[in-house]
């Protein structure tokens, strides 16, 4: 995965639910007009019976992956166009084989980890637990599940590690404990950790106690974490403090 300082990475679609409901086109044709050299595509990754909301169904996989490979073809020259998964890690997906077969797919070039929740026991999930044990235990759930990710040697960077933190007001040693895990886990596999726009833009997503803990060996990448076009030119520019 070769980013430069010209490219936008960690782009949604509309078939998440979540984002605008464009073409994927106009991503693209903004993207050209910001000056990027390439754009990477990385929507929500379904998972087999769809058990999961916030993201395409099983049935949208094939159409997304050559939708954005027919951008690739059309605008070769002009811009770089990349096509991806954001996809969390669940231990019940992994024993039967999705991720290998996700990785064995050539049509998608890389898989970004991206934990929005965990698996705490075999089909059952974090948002499933109450606001007072999701408060006390989500990130410990969700970092533990990054560390596994991180481990499987399927995904080639991490989005957004620090969001694991959501769900607290006050930086504290158990989450410093835990930052250190997952950079210890990032550099052992050298992939890199993303500083993600999205979260800059909200509160208590984005904590620079977890980033001043890298070590100089850290691989980092910005990430836009677009959900419309409208969006791109903004954390594009916003990203640019955040690049070492």
């Amino acid at each position: 995965m070769n980013l430069t300082s010209s490219s936008l990475f960690h782009i949604h679609t509309y078939r998440c639910g979540h984002a605008a409901f464009v073409p994927d086109e106009a991503y693209v044709r903004e993207a050209i007009r910001l000056g990027a050299d390439s754009i990477w595509f990385s929507d929500h990754a379904p998972f087999p019976g769809d058990p999961f909301g916030n993201r395409m169904s099983m049935s949208e996989l094939d159409e997304y992956l050559e939708t954005i490979l027919s951008l690739k073809s059309r605008y070769a020259g002009r811009i770089e166009v990349h096509v991806g998964l954001e996809a969390e890690y669940f231990p019940s997906f992994d024993r039967s084989g999705y991720y290998r077969d996700l990785k064995n797919e050539t049509r998608i070039e890389f898989l970004l980890l991206g934990q929005h929740m965990a698996e705490h026991t075999p089909g059952h999930y974090t948002f499933d637990w109450d606001n007072e044990r999701l408060d006390r235990d989500e990130y410990k759930a969700l970092g533990e599940a990054v560390i596994k990710g991180i481990e499987s040697g399927y995904y080639t960077c991490v989005a957004h590690p620090d969001r694991i933190f959501r769900r607290r007001k006050e930086w504290d040693t158990g989450m410093a404990e835990m930052s250190k895990r997952i950079i210890a886990a990032a550099r052992a596999k050298d992939i890199p950790l993303e500083l993600n726009m999205h979260s800059a833009d909200r509160t208590y997503q984005f904590w620079p106690g977890f980033w001043e803990l890298l070590s100089p060996e850290s691989r980092t990448v910005i990430g836009l974490d677009a959900h419309a076009p409208e969006e791109l030119e903004r954390r594009f520019c916003l990203g640019r403090q955040y690049r070492r």
